[in-house]
Order: structure tokens, then sequence, then C-alpha cells
């Protein structure tokens, strides 16, 4: 139950690239692979039975009802076959063997490739409590269709997790007519993403809709009732609900390439160009797995966004395909909740001197985070026309003139454009 493939070709040249992950990020290294001209077989590997498909609808519109599955298809089903991409779906993989230049399935099965890409993304973090089995989470299209039937006939949902999917569950579900009660271990919501001042006015966003926000909550259990429903206990008093949600983030599944190094945030680290370290230049990882030198950020970092993983698969593809190409990202993320579309440029760090341009929150505004006089990061508050004008401004790094910054009469085009002219 194994293929051979001899292992002789380099960056550049055709041969087998095996793709490990059918999500986002795999699929869209996969077809672009095709796009620039990759002629020798290309094999995706999913756990799931889909084909690759967006996930940001998930928590929002699929969730609601108003997108389904197959609005969110990267391709048309028989684009896979025409482009000559080989589906393994429902597969699991054990290890990526740089050495062999094989992938090791768990049915014994062993791919060959002369060249790998990890994309593997993360599985839900594990809420450490008794009971948390009776809370639902959202990874995938089938935890999403478990949660929108739950939902169909549920008065009260309780979210685990204040983070960017535990609100846009709540937000969805507050749309269709359900009690949310939000229980955030941490001192604010979406803490890791946004300032003080963007989490404090999103907390009030919800609380406006009808959604309760509870911070600082510990969970000591989860009790299911035999109707259903559940209790979840707190050090605060219990929670009743009709159903629960957990979202508390992902681990990175980067325990599969054989002699690779993690990085410090728990994914597979690896160079500019995506290339995993210690696997000699025959596995690269993208996505939400890949801990890759960010230059915006000055450090290594792993992003888990969507247009990362487009620009990864897309730097990969071209590398692989004889034009190296290093991953440069400004980091960047959006969340639609409440009517609101929200923008981050940048990654918030918990330092920096934070000022608004226009009022705070309102439509329009941006609350921008400095460093000196350099822009490091902003969150747009429906004001996506200005997104560009900011990511020039994170990346160039250069000094600004923060009360002209702070005036929505001075324009971000003309901020961006003075120290070239001046210089």
């Amino acid at each position: 139950m194994s293929e051979t493939v001899t292992p002789s070709a380099t960056e550049g040249e055709a041969g087998t690239v095996v793709i490990v992950g059918a999500g986002h990020a795999g699929g869209r290294a996969a077809l672009q692979l095709r796009r620039r001209g990759h002629a020798g077989r290309v094999v995706m590997i999913g756990a799931e039975a889909e084909l690759p498909y967006e996930r940001p609808p998930l928590s929002k519109g699929y969730l609601k009802g108003t997108e389904s599955a197959g609005d969110m298809a990267l391709r048309p089903a028989e684009d896979w076959a025409t482009e000559r991409i080989e589906h393994i779906a429902g597969a699991t993989v054990t290890a990526i063997d740089p050495a062999a230049r094989a992938v090791e399935l768990a049915d014994g099965r062993r791919i060959g490739f002369d060249h790998a890409i990890c994309a593997t993304g993360g599985r839900a973090r594990a809420l450490p409590v008794p009971g948390a089995d009776a809370l639902l989470g959202l990874r995938d299209l089938a935890d999403a269709a478990a949660l929108r039937a739950r939902l169909a006939g549920a008065r009260r949902l309780v979210v685990v997790g204040g983070g960017v999917i535990g609100l846009e569950v709540a937000a969805t579900a507050c749309a269709l007519g359900c009690a949310v009660t939000v229980l955030e271990a941490g001192p604010r919501v979406m803490a890791r993403i946004l300032p003080p001042e963007a989490s404090d006015w999103l907390a009030g966003r919800h609380a406006a809709a009808g959604v309760e926000i509870r911070t600082g909550v510990h969970i000591s259990q989860v009790v299911p009732l035999g109707d259903g429903s559940i209790v979840v206990e707190t050090g605060a008093g219990p929670v009743a609900a009709d159903l629960g949600l957990y979202a508390i983030g992902i681990v990175p599944e980067a325990g599969l390439v054989r002699g690779a190094r993690v990085g410090a945030s728990g994914g597979l680290a690896t160079d500019a160009f995506c290339r995993v370290e210690g696997t000699e230049g025959r596995v690269f990882a993208i996505g939400d797995i890949a801990e890759t030198p960010n230059p915006v950020l000055g450090r290594p970092a792993r992003l888990e966004t969507w247009r990362n993983a487009e620009t990864q698969a897309a730097a990969v593809a071209a590398t692989l395909c004889g034009t190296p190409t290093q991953a440069q990202e400004t980091p960047w993320m959006w969340t639609d909740q409440l009517g609101h579309n929200i923008q981050v440029v940048g990654a918030w760090e918990g330092r920096g001197e934070t000022l608004w341009r226009g009022a705070p929150g309102a439509p329009g505004s941006v609350l921008f985070w400095l460093e000196g006089a350099r822009v490091r990061g902003a969150v747009l508050i429906d004001a996506g026309r200005e997104k560009r004008f900011v990511e020039g401004l994170v990346a160039a790094g250069t000094p600004v003139d923060p009360a002209a910054l702070a005036d929505p009469a001075q324009r971000l085009k003309a901020l961006l454009q003075a120290p070239a002219a001046a210089g």
C-alpha cells in the first residue's frame, strides 16, 4: 500500500508536491502551483471529506443560513480534476519524513514527494474542566452544521471565550433571537488583537445588542442536563443555557514533520521563504501552522489570518516554480460583528501610545497605536477604504505628526506620501 516517487526534482523543476492539509491554505497552494506552471503531480491530503473552502463564513453567513457550503468553496468541484490536483479525503497523516521524502498515512500508505507543504493549521484548544465535552466547538464545516442545527431551537447560548470566533458567534446568535452570555477568562474581549479602547467599544456594542459579557471568569465544570441543556459552573455562579460553544483558540498541529523545529508560538519555525527549519528545504509550512520571520513586526510570527494563508500559499508556489519569493506580510485581519466591519492592521503587543482619528468608535473612525511617532498598528471601524493607507504607514515605519494623524481633515494618503516627498 505504498507509492514510490524518485525524489530528484529541485525547486523550479517538475516533481511531486504533496500538500498535507486541504483547507484554505493548502487548497490555495495547490491552485497556485498550477497557475504558475507546475507540471508535476500535486497531491492534496485532507482529514475532512470536503474539498477546500474558506472558513470565515462558518461563524457568520453559514451559521446564519445566508451562505451555503457551495458559496464557501475555493473552487467548484470539477475544477480540481481539471487542474489535475489529486485529493485524498478523510485521511489521517501520521508523519512527514523529509529524509525519506515521504508522507505516512494512518492506513499504512506512504506517498513520496519531491517537496511537501505542511498546511495542517491547528486543533481547537481543549477546555480542561469536567464536562467540557458537552460544549460544541467550531473549527470546520461539520462543527458549523451541528451548531446551526442546535441554534435553530435554542433560546439561550453560552459562549466560552471572548475572542474573534466567540464574539462572531455571539453576534450571529443574537441576530437569530438567542439570548447570549459570553464568558471570558481574561480582563477584556479580543485582548490578543485589540487595544483596551477598542475592546471596551466592542464590548459596549455587544451589551447594547443584548449580549451579556462576563470577564475574569473561572469555569470549574460544565454540567449536562437530561434535556440537552447545560449549566456552566463558574466562580461567580452558574450559567444555564440550551447549548454552549467553546472558542478559546487553537493548538498548532506542528508534530508531523520529523526533525523540524517548533517555534515560540508552537508553530513550525521557517525561514522567510516558508521552508521549515531542519528539513533541508524539502518541506514548507504555510497558514496558521507557520512561524515565519515578519519584517514589519521585527520577529518571527504565526498569523492566523485569511490573507496570510493566501500570501504564503502564493509565495511557496512561486518558489517551487522557479521564482524564489519571500512571504512578506503586514499583519491584517477583519471581523464582522453587529453590523460593523472591524479591521486590524499590525499586531497589538500591549504597548504604545494610542490615539483616535475621528469620534471614538464612530463609523469611519480609526484607533492607532504608535511607538514614538511611528505607526505600529490600527483598528479601523467601518473604515475599509482607509486600509491601504494605514497598511502603508505601518509597513513604512516612518515618523508622522500625531496631531495630523488624529485629524480626520488630514488625508492619510497625504501623510503616507509626505516622508517620501520630503526626502
